[in-house]
């Protein structure tokens, strides 16, 4: 069998394909062979053998172990091996971990850790001591190799059951051979770190839970850890290059257990922050010149970006740069730590100004950036965007200049002014000697002060100083490179710059950038010029007035829409945001291109229907032209034919279909109201075939929304058409698709839409509808049974919450006259409604479902008050803690309570927190510059209780407060003082508010949307308290403390 093996697998390797796949084929059959895992470690460990079938069958081993070693491999496709051969091949891989050399001995490690992941500690339990043997008296040799196996078996297999196992051995061997640097390499040595990393972060993710671990087996032995760590990191060599750029991977192994055990143990990290920072700080400044002239500036004979270390892997030092300014950062945001070593202790000093310089260093372009990005303006797009995915050393720099700004604004706004300014002096210095990079360090100054532009904008407007000179850069450097075609990344970067500044630019300045940068996207030959102008002008469009934007609308509408021929997505989707930006400045002249921009964006559409950046910018363009007035009946004519063709049971392309449907909802709604006669009868025939018929899930949805803007456009039109077939009305067919959402075995996803379908058919339908509303409140109240998704619920339950509004008094009577499930309608809808108000997302709904409430407790029926809904919700009061997993597993228990007293609470804690809003507001605005705090503090040594109160817009803020310190009383005495005072009125949209309510017409000429909710609950209760009826006292009796003490201030007023 050996022989076999070794000759089958010295065949694999032949250059005749054919003995190759003779070969391969050969070896499946020898897999099937129980001694088949004996001969590849055999021959894997056979010395006298040549290295590369030694390494194949290491490499083949590996893989047999995923597929045939043990059932519990996700890969396992079997037979498995007898028990006997698993045992042989284990003793016989382990030696593999002495091997001398290193290609055989890292690979038997990989197949150590592939077999201990599936044995240990079940059969294999003496491996731990194997390895820990290796690691007190084995060779060199040996320790590498175990060291290997431990990297991945502590990441993978240990578990803080095996910790008092593993951490007494292994640790102090690990910390040892981690200080002896004679006898290790560094790559051994960094493993050494990285393992240590691994149990820091498993004893992070369970200090909750255990932080008994904690304390035993980390705060003993971090200090000699820390030390450690420290003297690398403050080793520098500088005379054998070899050995400096294998310390750098070695310390970037330190760095990223320094800064995970800083981000997971603040308090336990504390005292070494400030030794750490200092030897990190050494490393950047004496690192800059050097990446200035092999990076920056690129020597092609420097090979320092990127190493081997002894392992054979590739080690960047990029990756050094990145964990430096991880923990720069981090430092940074521990104001009370190191705020003298940033400031120093007059606030003028420290390292913020030679920080802020090397910043702008490390922020320049490299000259491998700069020819990519020459090459690919897509990539350039994808990289430089404020969102982007790319991580590199220019992005890292700019996240360390904004942390700066964060924690020390005035401070570092002036050092950067300073810093930019002797920028420029020293650029245009250079530029006189004839370096060819002068333009580099000009540009990433300006990008660094363009980032500051918001602030600095609203400083000038608000009439103070500004920071930073920023006018000097306009007449000094910015105007002078708008011109400078010969060198594009700088040209374009002014673009941008002087478009993030327009909100302050002045009127003869404004028309001259928006000129400029409207000629470049029609004449500039560099890419890189005409996206940066794109981007520009996206500014320009955002910040200007339209009279500096107008002029120029026709110009930018043809030069742009040529560029998509030639462009791929990154770009794309910049050039259809500038399109969208530049189609609202005048509606009348964006009509006039309806030949230009109608097939550009259909061709785009159909291009693009599912991708997931493009569909919705393609998307958001196609709205923008279907709801100008002067471009929809062209649009129309241009598109319908297209999507009604992809919107019929045949089309096999689901996806596409409920886009196609998206974009005639987008038609529909920019059309005009009521329709053009013919409308519907051109449309809803495929509409409601499809929706009939089909069961895909966005299409349904899709449809539900779609239906729902015919409806508000023009209902007449939907009733009196009769498909021809059948001859039943539009509306007959609609009440039959909604009874199919409304059927219990449709998903409640697929039907997500359709209550709010129903309260638009309601509002809109008035008499047309009262025929079959009785049965269509009676099939809402059935489903609302059995309901479980909120995002469901919700829209059912405002189908009510709006009628209750002006019918209250009707909705009581038809719903106690219901029966569902032996329960009276009645009760079904409040209940839900009750135990979902506190939860509704949207604004908009939440006042709804407030003004509902409102007239449902002014009736005070009877047959309301006999209703019982759940109230509060029980509070344990043992003294055990209460783990997540036991509060997952142990369900919630209610009171129980009237539905009176649960509106009234409802809505006494909705009062609470508009209440609470406007006063959290005003802190943050008092408190936003205050560096006091340290986001850093914590209480690691106690187990974290699980917050038992239920999450939403019910938890009152006062009682968090009041938990944390700040009395009962003074939460109460502001909250009366804003009752007093009436507070002011939100001028903000609620964050989960829908995007189709603010669309909405009807929601937004409806005096609830414009309502205050603040104002009108004080209103509610201030009525409630002036009538002192004794129900209302009955509610008040069962309100909790805080909500006591609000309603009671309420009384004083």
């Amino acid at each position: 069998m050996d022989h076999a093996v070794f000759n089958t697998l010295t065949d694999t390797l032949s250059q005749d394909a054919n003995v190759r796949m003779a070969a391969e084929l050969h070896l499946k059959e020898l897999q099937t062979n129980p001694e088949f895992p004996i001969s590849l470690s055999k021959l894997a460990l056979a010395r006298e053998c040549d290295l590369s079938p030694r390494h194949s069958a290491a490499v083949l081993l590996k893989s047999y172990v995923d597929s045939q070693w043990s059932e519990k491999s996700p890969k396992f496709r079997g037979p498995e091996p007898p028990t006997e051969t698993k045992a042989i091949v284990r003793n016989l891989i382990l030696t593999g971990l002495s091997d001398p050399t290193t290609r055989i001995r890292t690979a038997c490690a990989y197949v150590v850790s592939k077999i201990a992941h599936l044995d240990w500690p079940d059969s294999w339990s003496n491996l731990l001591d194997v390895l820990v043997h290796h690691l007190k008296s084995g060779t060199t040799d040996e320790v590498h190799g175990s060291m290997r196996v431990l990297a991945e078996f502590v990441s993978k297999d240990i578990s803080h059951v095996q910790l008092p196992v593993i951490a007494p051995v292994l640790f102090p061997e690990l910390l040892r051979i981690l200080k002896s640097e004679q006898a290790y390499s560094h790559a051994t040595r960094s493993r050494c770190a990285s393992i240590f990393r691994h149990a820091v972060e498993m004893l992070f993710t369970i200090k909750d839970e255990h932080p008994e671990d904690v304390k035993t087996y980390l705060t003993p032995i971090f200090a000699d850890w820390n030390d450690a760590f420290l003297a690398i990191l403050n080793k520098r060599t500088t005379d054998s290059p070899e050995i400096e750029v294998a310390e750098w991977g070695l310390k970037a192994e330190i760095l990223k257990c320094i800064n995970m055990s800083t981000a997971g143990f603040p308090k336990l990290t504390g005292p070494y922050v400030m030794p750490v920072l200092s030897a990190v700080w050494q490393d950047i400044v004496q690192l800059r010149p050097r990446y200035l002239r092999e990076s920056v500036n690129s020597n092609p004979e420097s090979t320092w970006n990127t190493y081997q270390d002894s392992d054979g892997d590739n080690i960047g030092f990029e990756s050094l740069l990145f964990v430096q300014f991880e923990f720069i950062q981090s430092a940074c945001r521990r104001v009370k730590l190191t705020k003298n070593a940033f400031i120093g202790e007059d606030g003028q000093s420290g390292i913020i100004h030679e920080l802020v310089w090397s910043a702008l260093n490390y922020m320049q372009m490299t000259d491998e950036q700069a020819e990519s990005w020459n090459a690919d303006p897509n990539q350039f797009i994808a990289d430089e965007e404020d969102d982007s995915c790319s991580f590199n050393v220019r992005i890292a720099a700019l996240d360390i200049l904004l942390t700066l700004v964060d924690n020390y604004e005035s401070r570092t706004l002036q050092t950067l002014s300073l810093s930019v300014n002797q920028v420029m002096t020293d650029s245009l210095n250079d530029k006189a000697n004839g370096l060819p990079g002068w333009w580099k360090a000009q540009e990433s100054s300006l990008l660094a002060v363009g980032l500051m532009a918001e602030d600095i904008c609203d400083a000038i407007k608000n009439g103070e100083s500004s920071p930073i000179n920023v006018a000097a850069l306009f007449d000094h450097v910015v105007l002078a490179n708008l011109s400078a075609h010969d060198i594009p990344f700088l040209q374009g970067r002014s673009f941008i710059f002087a478009s993030q500044f327009a909100p302050i630019l002045p009127v003869n300045l404004a028309a001259q950038y928006v000129s400029a940068a409207v000629d470049a996207i029609l004449n500039a030959q560099s890419a890189v010029v005409k996206v940066s102008a794109l981007k520009a002008l996206n500014n320009f469009n955002q910040y200007l007035n339209k009279e500096y934007l107008a002029p120029h609308q026709r110009a930018i509408l043809q030069g742009i829409a040529p560029l998509i021929e030639i462009t791929t997505e990154e770009t794309l989707t910049l050039i259809f945001r500038t399109l969208s930006t530049t189609s609202k400045i005048d509606e009348q002249v964006t009509a006039e291109y309806e030949s230009i921009l109608g097939p550009l964006v259909m061709e785009c559409w159909t291009k693009y229907p599912a991708e997931h950046l493009m569909a919705p910018t393609v998307m958001d363009f196609f709205e923008t032209l279907a709801s100008n007035p002067f471009m929809n009946p062209a649009l129309s004519a241009r598109a319908l034919p297209v999507l009604l063709n992809m919107i019929s049971v045949e089309y096999p392309d689901k996806p596409m279909m409920a886009a196609a449907i998206d974009l005639l909802a987008a038609l529909i709604r920019g059309g005009p109201s009521p329709l053009l006669p013919g409308s519907i009868a051109q449309i809803l025939p495929n509409v409601m075939s499809v929706l009939l018929t089909l069961e895909d899930r966005d299409i349904l949805q899709s449809g539900q929304e779609c239906l729902k803007v015919v409806i508000q456009k023009d209902l007449r039109q939907v009733v009196e058409w009769r498909e021809p077939t059948s001859g039943k009305t539009g509306l007959e067919l609609l009440l039959q698709f909604i009874a199919k959402l409304l059927d219990p075995s449709q998903s409640e996803s697929a039907a997500l839409f359709v209550g709010d379908l129903i309260s638009k058919l309601i509002k809109k339908g008035g008499d047309l509808i009262s025929p079959i509303l009785p049965e269509l409140l009676n099939a809402v109240t059935i489903r609302l049974v059995d309901a479980k998704l909120p995002s469901f619920i919700q829209p059912l339950l405002m189908v009510f919450a709006h009628l209750c509004i002006d019918q209250h008094e009707v909705v009581i009577n038809f719903l106690s006259g219901l029966t569902v499930q032996g329960r009276s309608g009645l009760d079904v809808v409040l209940s839900t409604w009750l135990m979902n108000h506190a939860d509704f997302q949207g604004l908009y709904s939440q006042k709804v479902s407030a003004v509902a409430l409102t007239k449902v407790f002014a009736l005070s029926d009877p047959r309301v008050l006999a209703i019982q809904v759940k109230g509060d919700m029980i509070i344990t009061t043992s003294s055990r803690r209460v783990t997540r997993s036991k509060a997952k597993n142990t369900p919630n228990q209610y009171t129980v309570t009237t539905v009176p007293v649960k509106i009234i609470k409802l809505l006494c804690t909705d009062l609470t927190n508009k209440i609470e809003e406007e006063y959290a507001g005003e802190l943050d605005s008092e408190e936003e510059d205050d560096d006091s705090g340290d986001e850093y503090e914590d209480d690691e040594q106690n187990e974290e209780p699980v917050d038992e109160t239920p999450i939403g817009r019910h938890t009152s803020g006062a009682v968090q407060n009041s938990a944390k310190g700040t009395s009962v009383r003074d939460q109460y005495a502001f909250l009366s003082d804003y009752l007093e005072s009436q507070g002011r009125p939100l001028d903000y949209f609620d964050a989960a508010e829908d995007e189709a309510d603010v669309l909405d017409t009807d929601v937004l000429n409806d005096p609830i949307y414009q309502m205050d909710m603040k104002d009108f609950l004080v209103n509610f209760f201030q009525q409630c308290i002036q009538q002192n009826s004794p129900a209302f006292a009955e509610c008040v009796a069962e309100l909790s403390e805080v909500q006591k003490q609000t309603l009671s201030a309420l009384l004083e007023n």
